[in-house]
């Protein structure tokens, strides 16, 4: 949102708390304004402060005094402050509300959603524009049930406090549920799918968040080490998805047939693509990338017939028995 349009969030907020001192003596203080902004997310000075509350005396009019004696502010007469929306700044506040609705009450989207809330049910947008659905307009790829959406609060709140976690995970290739203990550091979300990094034994584990269950904070907290989120951040700068952990990077070339060039400039398949050669039979393209399956899966195998792996031969030879296996099904 732009910043004049968090300047006037800030007015809003102001203005709701003073408009309010009719049913509390002595409300609301400077300090009482300093802590509803930043209960909306606006880490803000005093200063700050006295200057938003000049703009809606001297500027838009308020009939706001200071109460020496109660150390408060009030108004002398009713007043309504408004903000001058366009359409195109209510249609972006309600992609907004649409999009934070997947994270749910997760606390790290919570005070960003609560504020878009509030401006939206201030003006009532809902009632004002009852035709004026995104979905009509923009249909999203994720959903609101994803696996695992529960342990998102918890988990961030654990990371924030520094505790250690425990919890039952269930690989999908075994039967067999381990007990883990973990202490988290980055949550990661990958084609609406979460996961946990961390460190268990002193060793980074990434796991997903649909598979884990009878999740505990434990009271136990640790010291997060910087370089840790530095190796991390290393680590899937080149990778595709998140399994990662223990693959060198290589560097790998792709030939793709005309039918996908276009697709392949357009949307590139990692930041680290380079076009080696093009033609009119298609285009060939270079990726430094950790060769893992979320890799193999999502740049090589879904294109099918329309792609070659030049380089490195290993993966050239690997991608080959896949795709014989894969036909060998097909026999009788």
């Amino acid at each position: 949102m732009p910043k004049t349009k968090n300047a006037y969030l800030r007015y809003l907020i102001l203005h709701s708390k003073i408009k309010s001192n009719k049913f509390r003596t002595g409300y609301p203080t400077k300090q009482d304004l300093f802590n509803a902004l930043k209960d909306h997310g606006f880490d803000v000075s005093l200063s700050t402060i006295e200057k938003d509350l000049c703009f809606l005396k001297n500027e838009r009019g308020a009939p706001l005094e200071y109460s020496r004696w109660q150390e408060c502010y009030h108004y002398t007469e009713d007043w309504e402050f408004d903000v001058p929306l366009s359409p195109e700044d209510i249609r972006i506040i309600m992609m907004l509300i649409h999009k934070l609705e997947f994270f749910g009450d997760a606390p790290e989207f919570k005070m960003v959603k609560d504020s878009i809330e509030w401006l939206s049910n201030h003006f009532n947008l809902s009632l004002q524009h009852p035709d004026d659905k995104i979905d009509k307009y923009i249909l999203f790829e994720y959903t609101k049930g994803f696996a695992g959406k529960h342990l998102l609060s918890p988990l961030y709140d654990a990371i924030y406090e520094k505790k250690e976690v425990s919890f039952t995970h269930c690989r999908f290739e075994s039967e067999n549920p381990t007990i883990r203990t973990i202490r988290p550091y980055i949550l990661k979300e990958h084609r609406n799918r979460w996961y946990i990094i961390g460190k268990e034994n002193e060793e980074p584990r990434i796991f997903g968040l649909d598979r884990i269950c009878d999740l505990k904070i434990s009271e136990k907290h640790f010291i997060q080490e910087p370089d840790f989120y530095d190796e991390v951040f290393k680590i899937l700068y080149d990778s595709v998805g998140v399994m990662a952990f223990g693959f060198l990077s290589q560097d790998v070339i792709l030939r793709f047939s005309s039918s996908e060039a276009k697709y392949i400039k357009s949307l590139m398949l990692h930041r680290s693509q380079k076009i080696i050669s093009e033609d009119k039979d298609g285009i060939t393209i270079s990726l430094h990338v950790k060769v893992t399956r979320e890799f193999i899966m999502e740049c090589i195998l879904r294109f099918g017939d329309t792609v070659k792996v030049i380089e490195p031969k290993d993966l050239a030879a690997h991608i080959k028995k896949i795709h014989s296996d894969a036909a060998g099904n097909y026999d009788e």
